[in-house]
């Protein structure tokens, strides 16, 4: 008798702390791959994408990279809607105050690698509450500046080694790998950000 009781009280105990671990682990899966807001209840801004497609994503075309990130980081294209990606490259000549025009094969090898590669592997929670709207610049998406709204100006604007929200690989990274986690922000002269 008191060796079933013991084993019924351990099956008991080993069954409690499966519970509790894979509840734990659920839990650590869960948060691991979504990101929470205590300021988003309605989950409007949640993740719709992983590191494979973060990956898939981030292979560059080549043209890309050397024509438009030998001014500035080559943005993931999956950090705007293809329609953006579209009206920029369709304004090349007044490319934010600076002529960027190209001969017109590598404008167009361009726009269909940032077209094709928007539309296959997007960003998705940065295009929310977009409506109509496609903006020109990632720093105007709603979700870009609920995420960098409560940065002080004197992180950015008023760090010479940051100077605009658009400088994302100054905090982030890993930026040109698609790499935007929060946890990873370091802020030149200030330190990790933790918001």
């Amino acid at each position: 008798m008191k060796t079933k009781f013991t084993m019924a009280a351990g099956y008991a105990l080993l069954a409690s702390i499966l519970i509790i671990s894979f509840n734990g682990l659920g839990q650590s899966l869960a948060s691991s791959g979504f990101e929470t807001d205590d300021h988003d209840p309605d989950h409007k801004y949640d993740e719709e994408y992983d590191d494979n497609d973060r990956r898939l994503a981030m292979t560059m075309d080549p043209a890309y990279v050397e024509e438009c990130g030998s001014c500035h980081m080559a943005y993931p294209a999956m950090l705007l809607p293809e329609q953006s990606w579209r009206k920029i490259m369709a304004g090349l000549e007044d490319h934010f105050g600076d002529n960027a025009e190209l001969d017109a094969t590598t404008r167009h090898e361009i726009e269909d690698y940032l077209v094709r590669e928007s539309a296959r592997v997007s960003y998705r929670k940065l295009f929310r509450n977009l409506g109509d709207a496609r903006p020109l610049r990632i720093t105007e998406l709603p979700y870009f500046v609920h995420e960098h709204d409560e940065i002080p100006a004197r992180f950015v604007a008023g760090n010479d080694r940051v100077k605009s929200l658009s400088q994302c690989s100054a905090c982030h990274h890993d930026a040109e790998r698609g790499r935007f986690d929060e946890d990873d922000v370091v802020i030149p002269g200030f330190g990790r950000w933790d918001d």
